[in-house]
């Protein structure tokens, strides 16, 4: 597997990152609206290139990516209704909402990692796409060896003052990739973050924080609805809100 496969596992490129901590720097200072000339001017990009870079994330343009940006930071300091997340997650607590509101607001500088297989590996995805448009650096469904391999290979050394994250997905808790993919992460000292529908599983027994999802719907594989895959997507949005909810600046 080629090096480029890895490089393009990041959904962001390093010109995009600067341009999403340059306008997210400008809305947590408080300022007015900033045009996408200025952004393009302090990032020495063109203008055409931040367009492009808005609708490859999907949004229409420039003024649609600033708006939701802004309505993230906009949220700071609201109470959040919790009866979404409790309705999406069996084993709902605060402190299991602030433990993983923590761990995200010290891993802002860190590599992030999803794993998962089949379904589980869209909803990674996901959950990769909406951490990279916040400004947070993902991997997705990487196998953990393989990135470890390409690092070492090319001298590369993981940020050490933020602990790296990996956000597993499986239903059952004992997909072999995905438990090889937590092994070897934790071996490096990962943080695992599990969205599952059993608690029991091996994988939530490896885990950090795990996030029941469905729990109580003893799905038979195959069988419709599934909603396992759609809640769990449901639930990470509500934990982003939450997140840049409490997140202090």
């Amino acid at each position: 597997m080629g090096d480029g496969y890895f490089l393009l596992t990041n959904l962001l490129s390093e010109d995009e990152k600067k341009v999403i901590t340059s306008i997210t720097a400008h809305i947590e200072r408080g300022e007015k609206r900033v045009g996408i000339q200025q952004i393009a001017s302090e990032n020495f990009l063109s203008p055409t290139s931040i367009v492009k870079m808005c609708k490859r994330l999907g949004f229409d343009g420039y003024s649609e990516l600033y708006y939701y940006l802004s309505r993230q930071f906009d949220s700071h300091g609201e109470t959040r209704d919790s009866e979404p997340l409790k309705n999406l997650v069996d084993n709902y607590s605060e402190s299991l909402i602030t433990e993983f509101c923590e761990l995200m607001d010290r891993s802002r500088t860190a590599k992030l990692f999803t794993t998962g297989e089949g379904f589980s590996n869209i909803v990674g995805s996901y959950i990769a796409q909406r951490l990279s448009i916040c400004g947070f650096m993902v991997f997705n469904n990487v196998h953990f060896y393989d990135y470890m391999l390409f690092r070492d290979a090319h001298h590369l050394q993981d940020g050490q003052d933020a602990p790296s994250v990996m956000f597993a997905v499986s239903q059952s808790g004992e997909t072999s990739p995905v438990l090889n993919d937590v092994r070897n992460a934790r071996q490096n000292g990962h943080k695992i973050v599990t969205f599952t529908k059993r608690s029991d599983s091996t994988l939530a027994q490896m885990s950090d924080i795990v996030f029941v999802v469905d729990g109580s719907r003893q799905t038979l594989a195959g069988s419709l609805p599934n909603t396992f895959f759609g809640h769990v997507i449901l639930a990470f949005e509500e934990l982003v809100a939450f997140y840049f909810a409490r997140k202090d600046h």
